[in-house]
């Protein structure tokens, strides 16, 4: 990392002096104008570029310094407040608890940069992921949103930038409806993003949960289908990434259940293969990996086969026994079988299985010890 240079110490200090005004009460008109010849335009401009690349490779300190400096020059620079904004929030969460009227002065900055250049693609991005960053992230969306608006004529890949982030905070705030378009034109723009096409797969499937409408199982196996296309891409983009892989089994079954409600046989048992194959597959590529296994557990009793499903399950145990979802279900399937026995001691497991591996709630914890007692009681 290079050292501060004198001057660009200096002008960093002087920055943070002074208490600086509320995001709220934040005035762009109150920032002094200057005159800027032409070198040092081009001087301010270099600073700008420099403190964009420190920054985007989270080099916060020497962000923050070409940031100060090209401010120096021009303290009506938007990109330099963006930039400034950002490097001060890191500067400020360095302790703990992070320093408020530093992350303040930073919040104050992306303000200031958004009112002086609110069609500048760059800094809505910038003044949305602050605020994410800061906690946030309902304020985030509805700015990264608001940032869009404004900025319809940015070069792509700002557009790309601000269109990936409105997309992961509608995400992340559960709200797929708002979210996929988002991540749809995204990934237009930036097909290579593995996360981006889980993220459009994840929404398509949550939204085939609820059919609405006359129309709505088919519809909603349309959503399935093409969440299993989403996946799909997402796993050639990154090929190791096996939660993607077993997505798409995931969405290939929700698809087979929407098309047997609709009696559509030949494509429930279409899809239905499709998601078999598919963890036959990933449980012969992953030896280690007991998920596979019992995703063909639930497959297999989406069929109605309780041999085949006690098989996958017994098979998910012996690659890790304390493998929550198999010892319950396997369970289930020894209670229907009246195997009490068998069923109390596969509870009894359940229950033993380390919190930090398990994620029963204490609701669902005592259902279970309530089942068990009932199990044993003579």
């Amino acid at each position: 990392m290079r050292s501060f240079a004198p001057f660009a110490m200096a002008l960093a200090l002087a920055a943070c002096s002074s208490v600086p005004p509320r995001p709220v009460a934040a005035d762009a008109e109150s920032l002094p104008q200057r005159l800027v010849d032409a070198p040092s335009a081009a001087r301010r401009d270099e600073l700008i570029r420099t403190a964009i690349a420190a920054l985007l490779e989270r080099r916060y300190a020497e962000a923050e310094r070409d940031a100060v400096t090209a401010l120096a020059i021009d303290p009506r620079a938007p990109r330099a407040l963006a930039v400034r904004g950002m490097a001060v929030l890191q500067r400020a969460r360095r302790t703990e608890p992070p320093d408020l009227q530093l992350a303040e002065a930073g919040e104050t900055d992306a303000v200031l940069a958004a009112q002086l250049a609110p069609a500048d693609a760059f800094v809505g991005w910038l003044h949305a992921a602050l605020l994410a960053e800061t906690g946030h992230l309902s304020a985030a969306a509805a700015a990264a949103d608001a940032a869009l608006e404004r900025c319809a004529a940015a070069p792509p890949a700002e557009r790309a930038a601000l269109l990936g982030i409105a997309g992961t905070y509608r995400y992340e705030l559960g709200e797929e409806r708002a979210a996929l378009p988002l991540l749809q034109a995204y990934t237009g723009l930036r097909p290579g993003d593995a996360t981006a096409h889980y993220r459009i797969g994840a929404c398509l499937l949550r939204i085939a949960q609820v059919p609405t409408g006359p129309r709505g199982p088919l519809v909603a196996q349309q959503q399935a289908e093409a969440a299993a296309a989403a996946f799909e891409r997402s796993v050639q983009l990154a090929p190791q990434d096996l939660d993607a892989a077993l997505a798409i089994g995931t969405a290939w079954l929700r698809a087979a259940e929407l098309a047997g409600e609709r009696k559509d046989d030949a494509v429930r048992d279409r899809h239905r293969a499709a998601a078999v194959q598919l963890y036959q597959r990933l449980a012969a590529e992953w030896p280690q990996a007991a998920e596979p296994c019992f995703r063909l557990g639930i497959a297999a009793e989406a069929a109605l086969d309780r041999p085949a499903a006690r098989a996958a399950y017994a098979a998910a145990l012996e690659r890790d026994a304390e493998h929550l979802g198999a010892l319950l279900n396997l369970a289930n399937l020894a209670l229907a079988d009246d195997d009490r026995s068998s069923a109390a001691g596969l509870l009894q497991r359940a229950l033993a299985v380390p919190a930090e591996r398990s994620d029963l709630r204490d609701a669902e914890r005592k259902r279970i010890a309530e089942r068990l007692r009932n199990l044993t009681v003579r």
